[in-house]
Parts: C-alpha cells; structure tokens; sequence
C-alpha cells in the first residue's frame, strides 16, 4: 500500500456499520481488514475494542496523510432523549477505564468508551459520571491515535440502541474480530425472552445504518458545512436552547 494524502481517513469496528457509506468504492484486504478507498476518503474495519481501532488508526497513518481522522459507527444512547437514530458528533470523548478526555476538531456532547457491551446501569453510570449523550467501544483508541500523531480527530456515531436497552446478552458473542454471528443465533433459538430485545436491537440498528450514512457522506462531500452545522448545534447547546 504506498503512500497517499487523502482528506478522510475513517476508522470503523465492522463492515455492517459502513456498507451505505462504502457502496461503489474499491475494496481490499489489508493485513487481514477490510479497506475500502475513494478519491479523498479510506475507511478500515478494525474490528471491536479501543486497542484494534488504535492500531489500525495507526497504520492508516503511516499509509495516508489524512486532513482528518475520524472515528464512526454505532452507540449505545444514555438518556432518554438520545434515540435510536440520533446521530451525536461529540466535542469530547472519555476512556472509562482511566478517565482521560480528549477533545475533537468540533462538536458537541461527550461519548464514552467503554471495554465492554453496555447495559443500561453502564449506560446511566457514564451519564452520570461524564454526561455522556452515548457509549462506543473504539473511539478513544482513534483519539489516541490522533494525538500521537499530531492528526485532527472527530468522531460521528449513530444510536442503535435506547438508554433503556440492556445488551448484556450480546457480551459472550462479541470478538476482537466481529460479532459470532452462528453462535449467538443458536444461542437465542432457544431463549425466546431474548427474541423481543433482539428485534429491537435490528431495528434500531436499521435505524443508526441510515442516519450514519447521511452524516457521514455529508461529512465527506462538504465538510465546512458540517462543521458549521455541528458548531451551531454546540452553541444552541451551551445556550440552552
């Protein structure tokens, strides 16, 4: 992979969460995830958890001079007003485990990381500890990829999940390279409790899909616009409108 200067680089967990994003762009491997590269933008599926979106931040990096570095995907809301769908460009993101804060280029809100699924005690703790809007796992790996590198960093995420949803049951099947999508079905087969949670789950998920497409293309096609509608959003917020 030489070299290039691209004005994106986007940092993903799974492919399930880009495919509207990557639709027409020129798909390859790259050892091992899946890189998907346009005119001006390169999107890496790093698979689950801070420590492979950090590396592979890392790499993209080393391969690319991007004007931006930039964390997507879907979140767990954690307050009520935050629904499914809801896109949140946060001006800060936090690392649960440490406490650290990083800011982003623009925004407003905070999203947590976190190094596990969230259920909804999780979700209400960072609220309360951080007032976070919403929960990932990947996006201060991004930061901090960001930061070593002197890279600008922002982070689009889009809400699957309410604040009232509990998916701790998804923890056992979540693996540093996806979802184990075989197991988890068997699982639930005979579990019908889980059926109602599971379908909530898709279409919210459905629901995240398109809205992180529209922010994100937006993002790419016109950025000075998008950080001029997300600057408003943080001012209006900080006004308390």
């Amino acid at each position: 992979m030489s070299r290039r200067s691209l004005d994106f680089a986007l940092v993903a967990a799974l492919e399930r969460e880009v495919r509207g994003i990557v639709r027409g762009w020129r798909r390859r491997m790259v050892e091992g995830l899946p890189l998907y590269e346009s005119e001006n933008a390169v999107v890496i599926c790093a698979g689950t958890g801070a420590r492979r979106a950090r590396q592979a931040s890392q790499a993209l990096l080393e391969k690319y001079t991007p004007k931006l570095l930039i964390s997507i995907g879907y979140a767990g809301s954690c307050d009520a007003s935050t629904v499914p769908g809801s896109v949140l460009v946060p001006a800060r993101v936090v690392d649960s485990a440490t406490g650290q804060q990083m800011k982003t280029a623009f925004g407003c809100g905070c999203l947590v990381t976190l190094d596990k699924v969230a259920g909804s005690g999780l979700k209400q703790c960072s609220a309360a500890r951080y007032s976070a809007q919403a929960v990932d796992m990947e996006a201060f790996g991004v930061a901090e990829a960001a930061e070593s590198s002197g890279a600008e960093f922002l982070a689009i995420k889009a809400v699957s999940d309410g604040a009232e949803e509990d998916l701790d049951f998804l923890g056992p099947f979540i693996r540093p390279d996806g979802f184990a999508i075989a197991p988890f079905l068997v699982h639930i087969m005979f579990r019908p409790a889980l059926w109602p949670k599971v379908a909530q789950l898709q279409r919210g998920s459905k629901l995240a899909s398109q809205a992180l497409t529209e922010a994100v293309n937006f993002c790419l096609k016109d950025c000075p616009s998008f950080a001029e509608q997300n600057r408003e959003n943080a001012s209006r917020h900080i006004k308390g409108e």
